[in-house]
């Protein structure tokens, strides 16, 4: 007969052994949670990297196709507005046949404003492209604004629908909303240059995009290597409740809309420093806020920003700025005068303003951002 062999005897885990055993998962999961986290935003960074260097190629396209780069703020007349001239089209929109975006092209009727009811499906149409991933609420991101309603309370577009970008041209040092002065309103036909208060602004400003005002690779005598074309904007670090607009206002609703150009969505300046809802009190300006006005990201330390020859650059928090108040986040030695920027003598840009122009005469290396 077979024999059947004992089986060795044996015993379970003791609690102090399970405890330990736990104990040792935990610590080697707090270990591992950070790499992982740090892999995930690498990969993110690097897709931002990439929306931007897109863009940029796209800019280069449009301006091999036209002689110059897109309008930053194309002044069009607007239902609203009682058909007076406003900023209205973004670059993004005056971009679309360079961003492989055939249907949306033909979609829009370049002759109306992107917040009529023609133009409706582009302005709610978001683009991949223009989505940062570490800015993870913008992707897919659309909000509601009822009846856009024109002349005599004529409804041009029954429900305003809008998406949103997480990138934004530089308009310079400055770039002061024309629809805060009433004097900058002028009605269609006649031209908006008619305005000395508008021309006043306009010539103010030192970044490649303008008003009205295209900017060829000539005009950026600076270098195109030496000068920021278009920069990232946070739009999820953005206050949900903004008692400076109204008691109800949502910054992060109101701003960063992709089809059109008003500063506080498609343009940004190096008036506040990179990151300002980290840095500077939530102040109003103008038709904007601090914390949307400039450049901003989720990204630790800094944000990605192209520069005209189509390169991107990640420039850090630290890089060279002017000193700006503490209370109200305003530069020093920076003077508005109804929107005409100025610098008090004896003034100095930092280098991230220096980069913002272009035609500044500044002289940068590459070491210095």
């Amino acid at each position: 007969m077979r024999r059947i062999p004992e089986r060795g005897s044996h015993h379970g885990f003791t609690l102090i052994e399970l405890l330990v055993v736990i104990a040792i998962i935990g610590v080697l999961i707090a270990l591992l949670l950070p790499a992982v986290q740090s892999a995930r935003e690498a990969a993110r960074r690097s897709q931002c990297v990439n929306n931007l260097k897109q863009i940029a190629l796209a800019a280069q396209h449009y301006h091999v196709a036209n002689g110059t780069f897109p309008v930053g703020s194309l002044m069009k007349p607007d239902p609203m507005f009682l058909w007076y001239q406003v900023d209205d089209q973004s670059t993004f929109v005056s971009m679309l046949g360079f961003f492989d975006q055939p249907a949306l092209y033909h979609a829009m009727n370049f002759d109306r404003s992107i917040f009529s009811g023609v133009n409706s499906t582009v302005a709610a149409t978001g683009l991949a492209v223009l989505w940062c991933p570490s800015d993870g609420q913008i992707i897919g991101k659309r909000s509601r604004f009822g009846p856009y309603a024109g002349y005599a309370g004529t409804i041009d577009n029954p429900n305003l629908t809008v998406a949103y970008s997480s990138y934004s041209g530089c308009g310079g040092t400055w770039y002061p909303e024309v629809l805060s002065f009433g004097d900058c309103f002028v009605r269609y036909p006649t031209p908006i240059s008619s305005s000395a208060h508008f021309t006043a602004i306009n010539n103010s400003l030192n970044g490649i995009y303008r008003y009205g005002i295209p900017t060829s690779i000539a005009g950026v005598t600076d270098g195109t290597s030496s000068t920021l074309f278009y920069s990232e904007k946070a739009n999820g670090a953005f206050s949900t409740r903004d008692s400076l607009i109204s008691p109800n206002a949502n910054d992060s609703a109101c701003y960063n809309w992709w089809g059109d150009c008003v500063s506080g969505d498609t343009i940004f300046s190096t008036l506040y420093p990179i990151n300002a809802f980290r840095k500077v009190p939530l102040v109003r300006d103008e038709d904007d806020v601090s914390w949307v006005e400039g450049a901003s990201s989720f990204h630790p330390g800094g944000a990605n920003f192209a520069f005209a020859d189509g390169s991107v650059h990640f420039l850090k928090d630290s890089i060279s700025s002017w000193p700006f108040q503490a209370a109200t986040g305003r530069p020093i030695g920076v003077i508005d005068n109804s929107g005409v920027y100025s610098l008090a003598p004896g003034t100095r840009m930092g280098v991230y303003q220096m980069l913002s122009t272009r035609a500044g005469g500044e002289v940068i290396g590459s070491d210095q951002y």
